[in-house]
């Protein structure tokens, strides 16, 4: 029991720490809302195609869990602090207004004028998309 207790207490530096729980600094903030924009904006757009063409069906009540947490995936980019702020927050709530369209109102005109919410909500700059040009949110052909 005295050796466990001691290997214990050594166990963390042996093994190292676990990971972060925050959100790491990112060194370049170009590259890493580009990156994320790549990954997340064409899962907004399958959804929001999918909900245009067909309204609020059982697919699209299935599929909105998936896109509202890459919506608040992507909203993280836009806090300027480790923690969450005004603008994260603000984003969390279209998402969440997004949600409550498709899932409990199965409305398909609120579920897009949340969206289009959320999508004007997103500061002006790098990480804004246009769903409707795919250059604003696909890498260039090369």
């Amino acid at each position: 029991a005295a050796l466990g207790g001691a290997l214990g207490g050594a166990l963390p530096l042996l093994l190292g720490q676990g990971p972060a729980a925050a959100i790491p600094r990112v060194t370049d903030m170009q590259n890493y809302i580009n990156r994320r924009k790549l990954d997340l904006v064409p899962i907004f757009k399958q959804g929001i195609d999918y909900l245009e063409k067909n309204g609020v069906d059982e697919r699209m009540v299935l599929f909105a869990p998936k896109m509202v947490r890459k919506m608040k995936l992507y909203a993280s980019c836009f806090s300027m602090t480790e923690q969450p702020d005004a603008t994260m927050r603000q984003l969390e709530r279209d998402a969440d207004a997004f949600e409550a369209a498709v899932e409990k109102k199965k409305d398909k005109q609120e579920a897009m004028l949340a969206f289009a919410k959320y999508v004007n909500d997103i500061p002006n700059g790098l990480g804004k998309f246009d769903l409707a040009n795919p250059a604003t949110y696909t890498a260039p052909d090369v």
